[in-house]
């Protein structure tokens, strides 16, 4: 495995999310509330929620596909796979759908199929370090 490239991982939005709408309702209620009794409370329902919101939604639908120097690594809930960089470059493996949610990134090899949401700024990203480092870029999707 060369140097890594470019990282992208999905399923984590969210979870960033729910973790600072968690810590700004604590911060609140540390600030706000005297009752000792209440605020632990209040603690115990927020680490309950966190919890539950990590399992529910970070555990199952984490999809990380890391570009290096000569491979694409995919790893993800139905299994993962590496492939060389020529596989990837000319059998159509990977490539990007833009829809009205925004860009996607969609690694197909075989029987598995993982979209990874991206932001512009990621797209952007991996476009360029993948032109600089592989000399391609990942095509817009056609199936």
């Amino acid at each position: 495995m060369g140097r890594v490239i470019m990282r992208v991982i999905s399923g984590t939005w969210l979870a960033r999310v729910i973790s600072a709408i968690l810590t700004g309702i604590l911060a609140i209620a540390v600030f706000t509330i005297q009752n000792a009794n209440l605020l632990i409370a209040i603690t115990a329902v927020l680490a309950s929620i966190a919890i539950a919101a990590a399992i529910i939604i970070i555990l199952p639908r984490t999809v990380v596909a890391t570009f290096t120097e000569d491979e694409l690594l995919v790893d993800g809930g139905r299994g993962g796979f590496s492939l060389p960089r020529d596989v990837v470059v000319n059998n159509n493996v990977v490539c990007i759908t833009r829809t009205h949610g925004g860009l996607k990134l969609r690694v197909i090899h075989g029987s598995i199929d993982y979209t990874i949401p991206l932001g512009k700024w990621q797209y952007n990203k991996l476009v360029n370090k993948l032109r600089k480092h592989w000399g391609w870029a990942p095509p817009e999707c056609w199936w």
